[in-house]
């Protein structure tokens, strides 16, 4: 009985170990509905296994299936509740779901135990900017920006704040910046449009709507601002 049962646990561990690796290699592969097809098998299998769980939790949330997202990262939490990364992937996703209270809390929890880790106030400064406190949503995404200067979303973010607060010139530097950085990100020419189209310089802002759509053919929004402006700068000169 001790030989079959020995033989079990062998056939299983494997069966396991092959699950895992191959969902890690889907999940590199951005093929993620069969990662996490591969990962539920592989916690059937192993149900205290912290990276099973994990990267579940991350594929879920890539996915949009949140509720799966959050019921793995907090039982990978039971597994390792020292882990602060785990706290803001979930406060990440009550961010997304519009949580905003817990992902303060998570976020603020974690921030006792790491003052210099960029995402922390990166959550936050979106918490605050939801909330429409946009004081300490500045401060959030100054000091992400401090920590972590060369990330371009963080500085896109930080326009999108000033563009709330009617301080277009600074949204139109932030969101330049943004694209100094990673000149890839369709929305970031877009922002820039926008920003320049509040300063009323017609034909830059034409010039960043069709940059957008030429990363992003179908982004319809852009499509339209480019249209509208277009029409414009031609009455303009008539």
């Amino acid at each position: 009985m001790n030989i079959i049962f020995a033989i079990f646990l062998f056939i299983n561990s494997i069966l396991y170990s092959d699950n895992l690796s191959d969902a890690i290699n889907y999940f590199k592969n951005k093929e993620y509905k069969k990662s996490k097809e591969l990962l539920l098998k592989a916690i059937e299998l192993d149900q205290n296994n912290f990276k099973a769980y994990y990267y579940l939790g991350i594929v879920s949330k890539i996915l949009g299936d949140n509720e799966d997202a959050i019921l793995a990262l907090k039982r990978a939490l039971e597994i390792q509740p020292n882990n602060i990364n785990l706290y803001l992937e979930l406060a990440d996703i009550y961010l997304i779901t519009g949580n905003t209270r817990l992902a303060e809390k998570l976020c603020l929890y974690a921030l006792q135990y790491e003052k210099n880790n960029d995402k922390i106030f990166y959550i936050l400064g979106q918490v605050y900017y939801n909330k429409k406190d946009y004081v300490k949503a500045e401060r959030a995404f100054e000091k992400a920006i401090e920590l972590a200067p060369e990330n371009a979303y963080y500085y896109n973010l930080l326009g999108l704040l000033y563009m709330e607060k009617k301080d277009y010139n600074k949204a139109n530097t932030a969101f330049l910046t943004a694209i100094g950085l990673d000149s890839s990100v369709y929305f970031f020419y877009y922002n820039l449009g926008l920003s320049y189209e509040k300063l009323k310089e017609w034909k830059k802002a034409l010039d960043s709507y069709n940059k957008s759509l030429k990363l992003n053919p179908s982004f319809e929004t852009a499509a339209k601002r480019a249209k509208f402006v277009s029409r414009f700068i031609t009455k303009k000169s008539e």
